[in-house]
């Protein structure tokens, strides 16, 4: 997961990532309410599409989440939208990994 991020830098390189992203961008801009009206006329072009009801919106409010509290704990610990969008599945698969070998562990 950090290979990309090593040999390319912090870049959101496919269409799917970077909708996610733009998903998560308006909902830390504007707000859950917002958020959930939002219609997208950048995306399915020429329609546009109703974002807040076409969406799992799981991802974009772990990364508010995280995005806010690292906000929280002042400047030495804030990082943008962009690069905490990047690390966030590297995060995710060493916590998912770890919970693996917990789960099939034997005594």
């Amino acid at each position: 997961r950090l290979l990309s991020i090593v040999e390319y830098g912090r870049v959101i390189h496919e269409f799917d990532p970077y909708f996610n992203f733009r998903a998560t961008e308006y909902l830390y801009e504007h707000g859950v309410k917002k958020f959930f009206q939002w219609f997208d006329y950048m995306s399915w072009y020429p329609l546009g599409r109703p974002v807040g009801t076409t969406i799992y919106p799981g991802m974009q409010f772990t990364a508010v989440a995280i995005k806010k509290l690292l906000d929280m704990g002042g400047e030495r610990m804030s990082m943008s939208l962009n690069d905490l969008c990047c690390f966030i599945p590297a995060w995710f698969g060493v916590i998912a990994s770890i919970l693996t070998g917990f789960i099939a562990y034997e005594c």
